[in-house]
């Protein structure tokens, strides 16, 4: 369940790697820096210029938790970069203007948003019972309850569920993003 990204060939440029790269964090930064602009498009402009300039520079980084920070902060920089060089805070709605000296509190929600994301992504890939265990407790349901809807044992609700989780701490401890919580 984790990236298999690895920082070193990253660090030299090697190719493959950094299409593991790319494929890893495209849709979030897009994500995150759309959620910032309000335009789908724009946003990933602005993450593929960030991505082509980290290519271009000789920047290195010592762990993927390092490269992840930076690259989220790189995406939010330029995001407030390019609203301030195009004058846009003008058209930004008076509930964003308000939050605008709040940055701090939107790059770390939408942070966490994308790890609560990527957590929803190890449960997808839990084997059935683990995952349909974790769903219904994640919904609040108990665990007597699990067991009716399932039509299992109490016992294996709980046997499921301390399995599902320790699957989902490795994934949570593999998470680069984890650094944000």
């Amino acid at each position: 369940m984790q990236t298999g990204l690895r920082i070193e060939h990253i660090n030299n440029k090697d190719e493959k790697e950094w299409k593991v790269l790319f494929d890893f964090y495209y849709a979030p930064l897009c994500a995150f820096a759309s959620d910032l602009l309000h335009d789908d498009m724009l946003a990933e402009d602005i993450v593929q210029t960030t991505l082509m300039k980290l290519w271009n520079n000789d920047k290195t980084f010592e762990s993927q938790k390092h490269l992840s920070f930076y690259l989220y902060r790189a995406v939010y920089n330029n995001t407030l970069y390019h609203l301030r060089d195009h004058q846009q805070f003008v058209n930004v709605e008076i509930s964003d203007a308000i939050s605008l000296g709040h940055h701090e509190d939107d790059f770390a929600m939408a942070v966490k948003e994308e790890l609560v994301r990527q957590l929803y992504e190890g449960i997808q890939q839990l084997p059935k019972r683990r995952r349909e265990v974790i769903t219904l407790s994640i919904e609040g349901k108990t665990g007597a309850e699990i067991a009716e809807i399932l039509q299992i044992s109490l016992s294996t609700v709980k046997e499921s569920k301390a399995k599902a989780i320790e699957m989902l701490r490795k994934y949570a401890k593999d998470n680069p993003l984890i650094c944000f919580l």
